[in-house]
């Protein structure tokens, strides 16, 4: 159940991020979120278990950090100052898709012909969702879906390479250093733009970013890693497709995002590849 919701409210970051946006530049609003949810790790975990790990896996855990977080975040708040909420909320599910292929790259986990058969699919409907089909070479709208497939990249990127550090490092430690790591990196960043470029905060920006921060950067990750210890991860994975629900239901609704045949067909083919690619990227391995 507690898996459900947080998929649920994750679903609804990429509307949230929209409208943050409309307050801060991408690069100050990483930072912020980032440095808020550090400062929440620090005081409930504590620097104690980080300075236990050691140089070697502290430097890991950090790395990752600056892939998984400053990574993935910028990326996907870039992305989506560019591009509409809907088509953000599509474009960022496709990490379980990004996954399974660095798994068969890295992991040497075998590709099965389902998702190759996935990976096929979701293609098709990236294509659709993004725009590329009518915008090549990609500009605008397509550039910054593109970038929001990169966001998605790196963080299953972060997942895979971290999968072996958890084996040594205990969850919360680990994603507590990692995002201390995130944050550091990306403060500089956000002064950086928050110097060349105006900011204007608002009501509801500020509360966007307390939700981002808190819910989900700080409780979600807390809830997910719970979560996936308590279930099996393939069933905690697959319910990363009930993220388009609410997401995409609070971009129509809020943002009045424009929710085209193209588009809903390219949702789909997306949903159903991904979900082929990373069911079924371990049978027969």
């Amino acid at each position: 159940m507690a898996l459900t919701v947080l998929n649920l409210v994750w679903g609804g970051s990429l509307p949230a991020t929209k409208v943050a946006l409309a307050s801060f530049s991408p690069l100050v609003l990483t930072a912020l979120r980032l440095v808020v949810a550090a400062l929440l790790f620090g005081w409930l975990v504590g620097i104690g278990p980080i300075i236990r790990l050691g140089w070697k896996q502290g430097a890991v855990a950090t790395g990752l950090g600056v892939i998984g977080y400053t990574g993935t975040q910028a990326l996907q708040a870039i992305g989506t100052a560019g591009t509409d909420a809907a088509s953000a909320t599509v474009l960022m599910v496709t990490a379980p898709l990004w996954i399974a292929i660095l798994a068969a790259v890295v992991l040497q986990e075998k590709v099965t012909l389902a998702s190759a058969a996935g990976l096929v699919l979701a293609l098709a409907g990236v294509v659709l969702v993004s725009g590329l089909a009518e915008d090549w070479p990609p500009n605008g709208s397509a550039l910054s879906g593109l970038i929001v497939l990169a966001a998605g990249a790196a963080l299953a990127l972060y997942t895979v390479l971290g999968k072996a550090a958890l084996r040594r490092v205990e969850p919360l430690v680990f994603i507590e250093t990692g995002c201390i790591g995130g944050a550091i990196t990306s403060l500089p960043l956000g002064m950086w733009q928050a110097s060349t470029q105006p900011q204007a905060p608002t009501l509801a920006g500020w509360l966007m970013l307390a939700y981002l921060a808190l819910v989900v950067t700080f409780a979600g990750f807390i809830v997910w890693f719970w979560g996936v210890r308590a279930v099996p991860a393939g069933q905690a994975g697959a319910l990363m497709f009930l993220q388009p629900v609410s997401g995409l239901t609070l971009s129509a609704a809020i943002l009045g995002d424009h929710l085209s045949s193209t588009f809903l067909t390219g949702a789909a083919l997306v949903l159903i590849g991904t979900y082929l690619a990373a069911a079924f990227r371990r049978h027969g391995s």
